[in-house]
């Protein structure tokens, strides 16, 4: 991963990725999710390794990863909020 594009269209994958996750979570499936902050923190060291120029092209798309990816957590906490609630009312 050595240049802006390389990097967007990684980041745009991860972007996907982390919007399919948040559907599926939202369909009550339990989403693995052991691979993401690695991920996140390959294309964050790529990204400052970039010319400011060639930074600035990433930050629409980084961006945008960024904002489903705290959709994202707040779903889980209310996915486990929900699962809480569940086994109170089982015990």
């Amino acid at each position: 991963m050595s240049n802006a594009q390389d990097i967007s269209a990684r980041l745009q994958e991860l972007s996907d990725f982390i919007e399919s996750a948040h559907n599926s979570l939202s369909d009550g499936e339990v989403v693995n999710l052991s691979h993401l902050d690695g991920e996140i923190e390959k294309l964050c060291e790529a990204t400052l390794r970039l010319p400011p120029a060639d930074a600035t092209q990433v930050q629409p798309v980084m961006a945008d990863m960024i904002s489903k990816l705290e959709a994202l957590g707040l779903a889980l906490q209310e996915f486990q909020n929900g699962l809480t609630s569940q086994q109170q009312g089982l015990e």
